[in-house]
């Protein structure tokens, strides 16, 4: 059976010296709050068998994430387009090419937030029934064009709808809780290709 490598080490070793660029490259924690359809916050319960923290790593063409015990979350190769996810003590992988819904649609919404000190524009993605509202700093943004096939989740549609803008919140609702994650940390700083190697995070 296939099993993960849990990467504690994996802030140590995969950052190189820091070189400035346009596009963002580093580190993000979010941390995670849930609330009840009436707006009672259940995080305390829901943290029960949920993380309460993600570890968000991105570069100019990769995504992964860990919680807080350093457990596998996902990962997202642009040269394969696979969305990487773990299930039942295995990595399995999707097409991020599917949206697996209805083609999403976006609109922007009049609130702003400040979110580590930054101005954060907000606009708000639906696909059917489903709706996520994503506070995102122009400070902050990647090249949209290696993510442009990635409509899983619709990510790739939501980077060029905010032309390649992080979110430093994101409030996803659900027919029985809504899930705010918040940016409590960022780093911009380079890091390594092997970080980002699925090939790794298996003992075969």
């Amino acid at each position: 059976m296939k099993s993960f490598i849990l990467f504690s080490f994996f802030v140590s070793i995969c950052f190189t010296a820091f070189s400035q660029s346009k596009d963002f490259e580093g580190y993000i924690i979010y941390r995670y709050s849930y609330f009840s359809p009436d707006g009672v916050d259940i995080t305390e319960k829901m943290l029960v068998e949920n993380d309460s923290v993600q570890h968000y790593y991105i570069n100019r063409e990769n995504y992964i994430s860990y919680g807080q015990s350093q457990n596998f979350q996902q990962l997202y190769n642009s040269k394969t387009n696979r969305y990487f996810y773990p299930k039942n003590g295995n990595i399995m992988y999707l097409d991020a090419a599917n949206a697996f819904g209805e083609k999403v649609k976006f609109k922007g919404i009049s609130e702003e937030k400040i979110v580590l000190g930054k101005l954060c524009k907000g606009i708000e993605m639906t696909s059917g029934e489903n709706s996520t509202i994503y506070f995102f700093s122009e400070e902050i943004k990647v090249n949209p064009e290696p993510f442009k096939n990635h409509n899983l989740g619709g990510f790739g549609p939501y980077l060029k709808e905010t032309g390649g803008c992080l979110s430093l919140q994101i409030i996803s609702k659900y027919e029985d809780y809504t899930l705010v994650m918040t940016a409590e940390f960022i780093q911009e700083i380079e890091l390594t290709k092997d970080g980002f190697d699925i090939d790794a995070l298996i003992v075969k």
